[in-house]
């Protein structure tokens, strides 16, 4: 009985001894972004197991947009090269205006920002998955009747959960957005 009493001793010493050298297990998990297929602003068809195994930055954009979407998207340019050695980090950008934003017109759009890179993707394609990845997935807004959504970035780990939200208006946001991407890379969980 001592015997055993000591082996669980250990072994919650052990687990918090993980934890603590783990900052990313003290991150939050807001759910998993399920498999979906898109086009990018090449006109390619995009398969979101391109991103298992990276942590990934996310925001919805649409090329229309008069203010929030140029100066988030430049922010997640700024963003992209704080981290551009990094090969296990990916950025994101899903229109919310799949209409208008067509392959071509996106991809004008991202090359004024510095996109797309091999790193950064531009994605638009059927409402239906857009709408349901922007509302029931990541919480950041709707676009069937309206064409509203979030003005943060959202972080995904390697696993695919949703870890946080971060404000793109607050320079502590993007601090501790990339404090957060830092520690998932590192990140054995």
């Amino acid at each position: 009985m001592k015997q055993s009493g000591i082996a669980v001793i250990g072994i919650l010493l052990v687990l918090t001894a993980v934890s603590c050298a783990d900052p990313a297990s003290k991150l939050p998990s807001y759910g998993a972004v399920p498999h979906f297929t898109l086009t990018d602003s090449y006109g390619q068809p995009f398969d979101s197991n391109a991103l298992v195994g990276k942590v990934w930055v996310v925001d919805f954009i649409y090329t229309n947009c008069p203010g929030a979407c140029p100066r988030m998207t430049s922010q997640m340019h700024k963003v992209e090269q704080k981290v551009a050695k990094d090969d296990d980090v990916r950025f994101v950008s899903f229109s919310v205006d799949p209409a208008r934003d067509t392959p071509p017109v996106l991809n004008d759009f991202a090359q004024r920002f510095g996109g797309p890179t091999p790193h950064w993707y531009f994605l638009t394609g059927a409402p239906a998955t857009l709408h349901k990845l922007a509302r029931n997935v990541f919480m950041v807004g709707d676009l069937i009747g309206v064409m509203d959504h979030s003005t943060k970035f959202v972080v995904v780990d390697k696993t695919g959960q949703i870890r946080g939200f971060y404000s793109t208006f607050d320079p502590e946001g993007i601090a501790s957005l990339l404090k957060d991407v830092n520690a998932l890379r590192r990140s054995h969980a």
